[in-house]
Parts: C-alpha cells; structure tokens; sequence
C-alpha cells in the first residue's frame, strides 16, 4: 500500500510538471511559431489534395525558406484552394489553387515578420498561381492572339491580396485596396528552366497589415499576432513592388503563375534570384 501510494504521489509530479511546462509554453513566443508551423503543414497536405496539382497531374517545387541559410522566409510553401470564391469574383466558371509564402519567425517574437514593420520581409509574399478556365474554350489571363491580359493577370493577386488575406485579418471591406501605379510586360522571358514566360512588374498602392489585435482570428494562426503601434491607422495605405511572371500550359490546360509582392525592391529581387527562379514544373510522376 505504502508503495502503491509513493508511485501515484510520482505519477501526480509528473502531471503537475508537464501541465506547468505547457501552460509556460502556451505563453512564451515559441508557442506562436510552433502552433503556425504544425496547423499550417497539416492544412497545406489537405488543400494539396483537392488542388489543380492533384487533379491535373502537376509537380510545382518551389523552394522554402529552409532552402537559404539565412533567417527569411517561412519554411515551406503552403497550399490553398478557392474555386467557387475566384468564380464568382471574375464572373466565370475557373479553379484557382494558390501556392504562397511570406516572412519567417523569430524565436522571441509572437509575431512573423510579415507584421514586422522594420523587417525586410515586413508584407511580402512569394509563390505561385494556378488558374484554369474550366469553359475549355478559353486561356485565362491571354487574349485570342496570345497577348497578355493585363485586367485578368492582375486580378489573381488582387482577389488572393484583398479577400484572402486582408479580410482573413479583419480589413473592412470598404477600405481593401489594390491599386495598379504603373507596370511595365515583358514577353518570351526565359524563366525556371522554360522559354515563353510573360513578366510583369508593377508598383502598387495596397492596404498595410498592421491593425490592433482583434477578437482571435484564424489568420493569426498563419502569420502570428500583429505588432500595431497604437498611434498607426490599422490597414493604411502603403505602395510595394510586385512581379508576376505567367505561362500557359497546354499539357495541364492551366495557367501558372510565379510571383513576388514586396515593399523593398531588394527583397523582391533577391527573392526572385535565390529562390523563385529556383522553381520546377513539371508533370506529376505516377508510382
């Protein structure tokens, strides 16, 4: 009985233990970047799975940020589907699967440095956009000449940018913002590996994440809490860089884009450089 009594009173330490090392960590920044990076890989492989990469057979490996050896990027890109939502946005029956990737996480931070104003990854994205017309009779974001069009081109980054992101933060509708400055195409670009790509770079007028902390938003899950200072308007109005670079492909009737949305043109160059430039497309290989 003695016994018996001493092995429960260990089993209770223990428990104790383990509940007051859990209730730390639930309050410690690490917390954040652990929560993200577990949710977000697990969501990622089920979007995967009812994405355009699944069902038309495409391979798209583009790299990381564990690919650089340098704190910048969130370790791999994630996987999101909106079908129906870009559908009735662009008033036509489309599949839309986005592949993107924004600022890595610091160990003593709530927060990625997507919120990190001082940051150079502060509201910077990268990745890609698959888009297929599911008429058959038409090539999203190319004209019957083959000539790009600029409307639907940008239409994929405003849709993901305003309602995918910006509203997932609390944005109020009236203010979500995504302005064309200027921009600037190029066509029969040589891009990862392939000829035919058409490039567009455009300086934009968008929305800021910045916003006071809100009731507890799915999206905080992703990118962490936001760092608003109190004297700042939430969701201002701020100019970035953007470069898209897309291509039809016969062979999986889809669109792919490849992009880049950055404040700093440094970043978005580099970016474009180690990593984006870096990406592999090609047909699925079935084992």
């Amino acid at each position: 009985m003695k016994d018996s009594r001493g092995w429960k009173a260990r089993i209770a330490l223990i428990l104790i233990i383990v509940l007051t090392f859990t209730v730390l960590f639930l309050k410690v920044p690490l917390y954040y970047q652990a929560r993200s990076y577990v949710v977000m890989y697990a969501f990622s492989k089920y979007e995967e799975k009812k994405s355009l990469l699944e069902t038309q057979n495409i391979s798209i490996k583009i790299p990381g940020g564990s690919s650089t050896k340098e704190k910048d990027w969130y370790p791999f890109v994630m996987v999101f589907n909106d079908h129906q939502g870009f559908s009735r946005y662009m008033n036509r029956e489309l599949s839309l699967t986005v592949l993107y990737n924004f600022g890595s996480f610091s160990w003593n931070k709530s927060s990625s440095s997507y919120f990190q104003e001082e940051s150079p990854y502060y509201n910077s994205f990268y990745g890609g956009y698959l888009v297929k017309d599911n008429s058959g009779d038409q090539i999203y974001g190319f004209n019957a000449e083959g000539e790009p069009e600029v409307k639907e081109i940008i239409a994929v980054p405003e849709y993901d940018y305003k309602h995918l992101v910006l509203e997932s933060l609390g944005c109020p509708k009236d203010k979500l913002t995504m302005e064309i400055l200027s921009y600037n195409i190029e066509e029969d670009v040589q891009y990862a590996g392939l000829s035919d790509w058409s490039r567009i770079d455009a300086l934009l007028l968008v929305n800021s994440p910045d916003h006071k902390l809100r009731e507890d938003r799915r999206a905080y899950i992703q990118f962490g809490n936001p760092l608003k200072r109190e004297d700042k308007e939430d969701f201002k109005l701020m100019t970035t860089n953007g470069r898209v670079y897309l291509r039809y492909f016969p062979e999986f009737e889809s669109t792919i884009f490849l992009y880049i949305l950055a404040p700093q043109l440094l970043t978005l160059e580099k970016c474009d450089e180690e990593i984006l430039g870096k990406t592999v497309i090609a047909k699925k290989s079935k084992l």
